[in-house]
């Protein structure tokens, strides 16, 4: 019970003094569904964001909606002739205020639906994990809601940022293992309250209903909140383990990797018992972790996307390799805190790859675990370029 409720903890609302009007807080899900036509299988995530919510809490403000910047002055100059129309700036850069829900599926088909909503419509506990909208509910152990866009509905707001479709999802979860440590600073958090997680019900997109089954959904929770987002986003997560050694489902293993922060990514993985967290607010000589994403071809000559991260202290190396189709990859964006028409592309998908557990021997690794990951989320992303 105790590291349930330190679980539980993680994930409580953090979005507190400054940062309510210039700061950012998410929670994310994570998970497999089965089609119950066809069987196969699909990832699934569900988040809910709070962007500088504070700013605007009586109705979502979005930073790229269109917004007309002409006064009637500027309209008699330049029916007169005085000013050029091209010297009026037509559309006012405004920071961004709302709560957005976003879920979607990866791999082939990925989509990603998004709605939005102001603080003043959420019921918020400060107390625990617990946050209801009209047609939304996020607490410790439930998420359901429904999210629709219809064409006409995006062709007049592409601002949404997302595509068009429906999916609903009624879902119970349990969050089996946690990592104690994760980032904290002043400027960026990341805590993994449900490293391995177990979901259950069912998830519908476009009519095709998915069941969720707990042995099978190997789930992620995650929550990040701060002043903003990192300048370079990388993540990778999975409980799908099997190991190459034994052959064996390894049902008590995880990991997750998150940064860059201030240049500096964090570790952490549990191996059947081994716990091992390379923290990147921890002291630099701690640890040494190098990490690469690069595109490289198939035998087919298919492009790939590869991501590449080791970490290593004293005593263990941990190698970390993912590939994916550059086909199934699905670029999601987030829009950044700041505002200015600055979004964050993430280049998303439910990729495979290896993970390597070696202890260091004086001058020699000793491998102590090497296992094939079947799913992964494995994401990469940089800010783009603000648009004037």
């Amino acid at each position: 019970m105790c590291a349930l409720n330190k679980s539980n903890g993680l994930m409580k609302f953090q979005l507190k003094g400054s940062l309510k009007k210039s700061g950012i807080e998410f929670s994310r899900f994570v998970f497999n569904g089965i089609e119950k036509i066809t069987g196969l299988e699909k990832t699934f995530f569900i988040e809910i964001a709070l962007v500088n919510p504070y700013i605007s809490p009586a109705e979502p403000v979005l930073g790229f909606k269109p917004r007309v910047n002409v006064s009637a002055e500027d309209l008699q100059n330049v029916l007169a002739g005085t000013v050029s129309a091209q010297k009026i700036k037509s559309e006012a850069l405004v920071i961004p205020s709302y709560t957005v829900i976003r879920a979607g599926l990866l791999g082939s088909g990925a989509k990603q639906l998004c709605t939005y909503t102001s603080i003043k419509n959420l019921s918020i506990s400060q107390k625990s994990f617990d946050i209801q909208a009209d047609r939304f509910h996020f607490s410790y152990e439930q998420l359901s809601g429904q999210i629709e866009c219809s064409p006409a509905e995006l062709y007049e707001h592409p601002e949404f940022l997302c595509d068009t479709g429906n999916i609903s999802w009624n879902l119970h979860y349990e969050k089996q293992f946690f990592f104690t440590k994760g980032y904290k600073s002043q400027q960026f958090n990341w805590t993994v309250p449900g490293a391995r997680t177990l979901f259950s019900g069912n998830i519908t997109v476009d009519g095709k209903e998915f069941s969720v089954i707990p042995k099978k959904s190997f789930g992620y929770a995650e929550h990040f909140w701060g002043k903003s987002l990192p300048d370079s986003w990388l993540h990778i997560s999975s409980s799908n383990l099997t190991s190459l050694i034994s052959g064996k489902l390894l049902q008590n293993s995880c990991f997750a990797i998150q940064g860059a922060f201030n240049g500096r990514i964090s570790v952490l993985a549990f191996f059947e018992g081994k716990l091992l967290m390379f923290s990147a607010d921890s002291p630099k000589r701690s640890y040494q972790a190098l990490w690469n994403i690069s595109q490289t071809p198939d035998k087919e000559n298919k492009e790939k996307l590869h991501w590449s991260v080791s970490a290593s202290n004293r005593s263990y190396v941990i190698d970390v390799d993912m590939f994916c189709s550059a086909e199934e990859l699905f670029v999601r964006s987030w829009e950044i805190p700041e505002g200015n028409r600055k979004v964050l592309k993430i280049l998303s998908g439910a990729t495979g790859g290896e993970i390597r557990l070696y202890r260091k021997i004086r001058d020699s690794l000793e491998l102590i675990e090497h296992a094939h990951i079947a799913t992964a989320l494995s994401e990469f992303g940089q800010p783009e370029a603000s648009e004037q």
